[in-house]
């Protein structure tokens, strides 16, 4: 379950475990809070898909668990332990287990080193061995899809995207990580390679019993890789619940929009309520109330008066709005 001030179902055995999560960071206009209370309950061996426009707090969120940045109020606990506040030597360690692939492959990686050696740079701040380290090496290459004989030597200015980050993935697969966070790895490669990344990290998934938070922009990215999917904007949870249910019968008129956005080439089968309209507002001054109520096609009063509550709408399903989608009866009302 998810959203802010809502209880944990499941967050006693849950391998990642967000409550109330806050990060605020100083502007020279002020303080603003990039993500302000979001909860949410990860187990192990699943997928949880963030998704929401730029400047959200989606990336902020993922950056937060590993403390990349200081969270500034709730909790976030991995396996049990409180790591909001671990020291550096303590979450030195604890990246051992939870790692990051970032959206540009290329720099993220080390330019003047070979393959061979950057896609080992976290086993050897492991205290692998020189020895171990170059054993493994073709073997990781190889399961991420780069032939050792061919890209081994090679460095990374000589990769396409979608090779770089094939070798980022193996980077942070090869100390064996619990957790891997994924913040819009696939955004900046052709469509095409999108699908193989995707399928690529659909295999590791099974093979390493990986549990994975996949950050996005787009909800057509993550419609079939996601178990469950967490729709922020302006630093505020909109909806949380199982892929399909979301993807089906979004209860939120702002996951609508999202869902509207996406191409569909059966047009009939697609959603038929109002697209996205307007701007976001500034983060710095978002609106009383609902945050997205000034793009809200459905807004009311109340919606400027009173922040709306994450509540269940349907089994399993949750959205922060005082007047939920009835999905059916707008289809019906714009088929008439």
């Amino acid at each position: 379950m998810a959203g802010s001030g809502s209880a944990h179902l499941r967050g006693d055995s849950a391998v990642l475990s967000v409550e109330d999560l806050e990060v605020e960071y100083q502007t020279p206009s002020g303080p603003f809070k990039a993500v302000a209370g979001i909860s949410f309950d990860l187990m192990k061996g699943e997928t949880l898909g963030i998704v929401g426009e730029s400047g959200c707090g989606k990336s902020t969120t993922g950056r937060a668990v590993l403390q990349l940045d200081p969270v500034a109020g709730g909790s976030v606990r991995f396996n049990g332990e409180h790591i909001e506040s671990a020291s550096a030597g303590r979450m030195k360690e604890l990246r051992r287990e939870i790692q990051m692939i970032f959206q540009d492959p290329v720099s993220s990686l080390n330019p003047r080193r070979p393959v061979k050696e950057v896609v080992m740079e976290g086993a050897a701040i492991d205290g692998i061995s020189a020895k171990e380290r170059l054993k493994q090496a073709p073997e990781i290459l190889e399961q991420v899809g780069l032939p050792s004989e061919r890209f081994a030597d090679m460095l990374p200015r000589q990769l396409s995207g979608g090779q770089a980050q094939r070798v980022a993935i193996g980077r942070a697969l090869a100390i064996r990580p619990d957790l891997l966070i994924c913040d819009e790895p696939v955004s900046a490669l052709d469509v095409s390679v999108q699908a193989q990344i995707l399928n690529l990290l659909e295999d590791l998934k099974a093979e390493f019993e990986l549990t994975i938070v996949f950050i996005a922009h787009d909800l057509g990215v993550v419609r079939s890789f996601s178990d469950n999917v967490l729709v922020m904007y302006l630093g505020k949870t909109c909806e949380f619940g199982d892929a399909v249910d979301v993807y089906a019968n979004p209860a939120h008129p702002y996951t609508r929009g999202l869902l509207d956005s996406v191409p569909n080439p059966h047009e009939e089968d697609g959603y038929s309520g109002p697209s996205l309209q307007g701007d976001i507002p500034s983060p710095l001054r978002p609106p009383s109330g609902c945050r997205f109520r000034a793009r809200c096609p459905f807004a009311q009063d109340i919606c400027a008066s009173e922040e709306p509550a994450m509540r269940e709408i349907r089994p399993g399903q949750y959205a922060a709005c005082h007047f939920p989608l009835d999905n059916a009866k707008i289809i019906e009302t714009k088929a008439s």
